[in-house]
């Protein structure tokens, strides 16, 4: 016996047997003006006009009275599923839908991508940070899509579904998780380009002329209809709140960009010891630090995870040892920075000094590097904290070492 399928409100269901269609129209779940359709049929039809199951029908409608009003026209007017049509999933909803969740989302997850790094993974972090902001963005794609398949997984919606009004229901025979997570894999690829921009442009084309010649769209092929067809009221708040959303990320997006720039640009520094200036990257944030004898200025780069600490010192007479100064030295930072090698002759803006590495007690995965200078009667040190060995971050430090140091003389 040939299958059946009925139409409830929105949704197509079945298929269905002949005897337990039978049984739905005994129970009341289908009457006579439910569309029913199987295959040999053209077209949908009303349960009470096809000539098979009229009889199922114990008893008539009721005759409509002279004081009823008219039935307004059914919103649902079904095609056959073979069809292909979608009569109920319009482009711009679903367009507005993902717009809302990827603009909450990429950044969201961005943060937290960066946090983890920063903190697991300083390397990883740097090349983060310098990274173009379209390049990240679009290799943050396949994690959005694995974060919006676990919430549809959860809750049958995301947060832009659930604000403009998309439905995407799951096929009877289909096992919910793995539907979801293969859907947005295969939106990834086919309808966000792999999120490659001049790729994507193509593929949402591709996929709105799709959908605007009531087809569905290609990774939507075989599955049920998305219900997308949200009032006029619905889709203009969904805008206005994707249009706030997409002013918070260019505000982010502005910040992040003033941060790189830091990573590029020049500031001056001038030392209150000397008062000569040092040129220094914009990203190192300075400030003066209160010590008991001498003094001391604070350096913190967020971008390059770094800090440095330049410090002075004045001895009563010219005969200091720089060695003797270097173990002294050491001893007094002992409590926080472990140094491990052993002083080693530097030259320094022409200077003679000594310098030595180590690592820090409390962050373990810090690059510790002293540098000491004696001229005189005058001491001058540094020390920096470097979270990471990437090259960027090498290479930063020794030219803020360098700078900060020509203006000893």
């Amino acid at each position: 016996m040939a299958d059946w399928y009925y139409a409830v409100g929105q949704d197509r269901n079945g298929p269905v047997g002949e005897e337990e269609l039978h049984s739905l129209i005994k129970s009341g779940k289908i009457d006579r003006e439910t569309y029913v359709w199987r295959d040999g049929m053209e077209s949908w039809q009303s349960a009470g006009e096809h000539s098979e199951l009229a009889k199922a029908f114990v008893s008539p409608p009721p005759l409509p009275s002279a004081n009823m009003p008219r039935l307004p026209p059914p919103a649902f007017q079904p095609t056959s599923p073979k069809t292909g049509v979608v009569i109920t999933s319009r482009p711009w909803p679903r367009f507005w839908a993902r717009f809302i969740d990827n603009l909450i989302l990429v950044p969201l997850l961005g943060f937290g991508v960066g946090t983890a790094t920063a903190i697991y993974a300083p390397d990883i972090y740097i090349q983060l940070v310098t990274m173009n902001a379209a390049l990240f963005s679009a290799l943050m794609l396949p994690l959005v899509a694995l974060v919006l398949a676990l919430f549809m997984i959860a809750t049958g919606s995301t947060i832009g579904k659930a604000i403009v009004g998309v439905r995407v229901p799951v096929p009877n025979d289909r096992n919910r998780a793995r539907f979801f997570l293969a859907r947005e894999l295969r939106v990834w690829a086919s309808g966000l380009g792999l999120g490659i921009p001049f790729v994507a442009l193509f593929t949402q084309i591709h996929q709105y002329r799709r959908l605007s010649s009531d087809n569905t769209t290609s990774y939507d092929e075989g599955n049920p209809t998305v219900i997308a067809n949200p009032s006029t009221l619905r889709l203009g708040a969904a805008a206005v709140i994707a249009l706030a959303v997409f002013c918070g990320n260019v505000v982010l997006r502005v910040a992040d960009e003033d941060a790189n720039r830091s990573l590029t640009t020049t500031q001056v520094w001038v030392n209150p010891v000397t008062n000569k200036s040092a040129l220094i990257a914009k990203t190192w944030q300075p400030k003066e630090m209160n010590t008991n004898s001498g003094r001391a200025f604070y350096f913190a780069s967020n971008e390059l995870l770094a800090e440095a600490i330049f410090g002075y010192e004045q001895f009563p007479s010219e005969a200091a040892n720089a060695l003797s100064y270097a173990e002294a030295f050491k001893q007094a930072i002992a409590s926080s920075v472990t140094i491990t090698s052993e002083w080693r002759p530097v030259t320094v803006q022409g200077m003679p000094g000594l310098r030595a590495t180590g690592s820090s007690v409390k962050f373990k995965d810090s690059v510790v590097e002293a540098t000491v200078v004696v001229s005189g009667k005058n001491a001058w040190r540094t020390i920096t904290f470097v979270r990471g060995s990437s090259p960027q971050q090498s290479a930063e430090k020794d030219k803020f070492v360098h700078a900060i140091f020509g203006t000893v003389n």
